[in-house]
């Protein structure tokens, strides 16, 4: 069980080995949503969005 050598230096890890990896997934493409509610359907998107996990995913509300 385990390593017999007790002498054994485990080397250190570079900075560049500790940094977090780069996203390999490509982010999704934009769409539009129109609505009227500016309270209950961003809400209802949020919360889409987190049943479902989509991690990637952003709602933005445009006030306009």
């Amino acid at each position: 069980m385990g390593n017999e050598n007790f002498f054994y230096k485990r080397k250190a890890k570079n900075e560049k080995d500790l940094a977090r990896k780069r996203a390999k997934r490509s982010s999704y493409e934009k769409i539009l949503i129109v609505c009227e509610g500016q309270k209950t359907e961003p809400n209802y998107f949020n919360e889409l969005k987190d049943f479902y996990q989509l991690n990637t995913a952003n709602v933005v509300v445009d006030g306009n």
